[in-house]
């Protein structure tokens, strides 16, 4: 009898425990999938929190403005087709600027209004006279209009200035490439993607509107044009010519970068003889002057000693 009910009690014991472990096992499986998750929610938020304020804040700020501006651009009215309208919307070409010129005007009338505010302010809290008020309230005003055109012409004179500097070595690259058995297209693509250089994205971005349909001679002059850089424009004509008559993509590479390093080293060579004659100024009006006065000083002060 005694070893029936300890056979029953082990039998008991042992079901429990069965039970027990598949609950146990089904409460561990929760446990660990609520931690997976919780870690990767606690994942997500250390990543964003990683980021610096101007990645979480500032950009996106930026980012919705400026679309807002866009599309109050797009709702105002659109300047006519004149030609400081034309000359400004091949200056934002040039500069690499992704705005329209109604949309460059809408923000040069949002500063200029923002100015004028503060002119505004300034002019009825300065405790000066009146008419430096008044000048410094005009002064605020000229700043956003002539202002925004300066720095256009700055985007666009650097722009420029790194085009004609990288342009030979472009050359050199997309040689090697030709010469390594690529094709002119798949060069500039594949170089494209390893430099960010701004002749790199130009020949890209042509590259992309031949693939897209547009004629490979009007996508490299609306290209030539917008950059409007001689160098940059001699190295179209040469590729076109070089595609009509048959020529080597290779010889026209190296031609052309011969000719742009040999045109470097003339204008350094330039700027380096203007050099003198640029230096003569400040050096007759800062040097010059300190130097009578060492020399001529003290026999200056030795006649007047003399003469008394």
């Amino acid at each position: 009898m005694r070893l029936v009910v300890l056979a029953c009690t082990i039998a008991v014991f042992f079901v429990f425990i069965a039970l027990l472990n598949g609950l146990g096992r089904k409460s561990d499986a929760m446990k660990r999938r609520y931690a997976q998750v919780k870690d990767t929610e606690r994942s997500y938020g250390d990543e964003e929190l990683r980021k610096s304020f101007s990645e979480r804040v500032l950009r996106p700020t930026v980012k919705k403005f400026s679309e807002q501006v866009k599309r109050l651009a797009v709702k105002s009215r659109s300047p006519g087709p004149n030609k400081a309208n034309v000359k400004l919307a091949k200056q934002l070409k040039s500069a690499g600027v992704n705005l329209t010129v109604q949309e460059f005007s809408f923000i040069k009338s949002i500063l200029a209004l923002l100015f004028l505010v503060g002119g505004i302010i300034l002019f009825l809290v300065l405790p000066i006279d009146q008419t430096l008020r008044l000048l410094v309230l005009v002064v605020m005003l000229c700043i956003p209009v002539y202002g925004a055109s300066f720095y256009l012409k700055a985007l666009v004179k650097r722009r420029k200035e790194a085009i004609v500097h990288d342009l030979p070595d472009i050359m050199d690259l997309l040689v090697v490439s030709v010469e390594a058995g690529l094709g002119l297209d798949a060069a500039i693509a594949r170089q494209s993607a390893k430099n960010k250089s701004v002749v790199l994205a130009e020949l890209n971005g042509a590259i992309k509107e031949v693939q897209m349909g547009v004629p490979r001679k009007v996508a490299l002059k609306e290209m030539a044009d917008r950059c409007d850089v001689k160098q940059l424009s001699a190295f179209v004509t040469s590729l076109l010519q070089a595609e009509q008559l048959g020529v080597s993509v290779k010889s026209v590479l190296s031609a052309q970068s011969e000719r742009l390093r040999v045109e470097r080293k003339q204008t350094i060579q330039a700027k380096a003889a203007k050099a003198p004659i640029k230096i003569m100024l400040p050096t007759v009006m800062f040097i010059f002057p300190v130097i009578f006065i060492i020399l001529l000083g003290p026999a200056a002060v030795n006649l007047i000693a003399t003469f008394k």
